[in-house]
């Protein structure tokens, strides 16, 4: 959770060539880990005052997220900033693209992604390597941390099979076994 409150709060007005990465990063985390490519394709008419309403595309899930105060600041900063598409996020710049267009946009956004990710990383002092899907992750991994059960972070996450979110959370139940032992020492 440290490490994402630094990303989080870090003052993007000093390398505003982020701002969209970080916003990216952080609307991830705070709706349930939304992975990119459902991020990329969401609507202004899936937002109302109180909830996102989407449909996952890889499971093909319905989800209905509350709009949490830094998902509404994200929101309000790319309706301010509109390209007057359909779409919230200015990854798809234009109505009615070919499924080959959007496909095309969705790789070279996502390694743009992914390389201020790793950017930001080092700006906010985190040695791990940061990537689209560690928000997934780690929303995953900060509920645990906060107690939450694996079948309730299974649901948010819109896994069908329990097994998946516990091959999530299992890198920080390694962590959290080896900080046990250390207070033996």
């Amino acid at each position: 959770m440290e490490e994402v409150y630094k990303i989080v709060y870090m003052d993007i007005s000093k390398d505003p060539q982020w701002i969209d990465s970080h916003n990216y990063f952080v609307f991830s985390f705070y709706t349930r880990g939304m992975n990119f490519a459902d991020m990329m394709r969401l609507k202004w008419q899936d937002i109302t005052h109180e909830t996102i309403n989407y449909t996952r595309s890889k499971t093909k899930g319905n989800f209905r997220i509350k709009i949490v105060p830094p998902v509404r600041t994200i929101l309000e900063f790319y309706y301010e900033n509109s390209l007057g598409t359909e779409y919230v996020f200015p990854i798809l710049l234009r109505d009615n693209l070919s499924p080959m267009q959007i496909e095309n946009r969705k790789k070279k956004m996502l390694t743009k992604f992914n390389r201020d990710l790793k950017e930001i990383a080092a700006a906010c002092g985190i040695e791990k390597t940061l990537t689209s899907y560690v928000a997934r992750h780690s929303f995953a991994n900060c509920l645990k941390q906060k107690g939450v059960p694996t079948d309730v972070i299974s649901e948010s996450l819109g896994h069908q099979n329990i097994a998946v979110t516990q091959a999530y959370l299992k890198e920080l139940d390694s962590s959290v076994l080896d900080k046990a032992v250390e207070i033996l020492l």
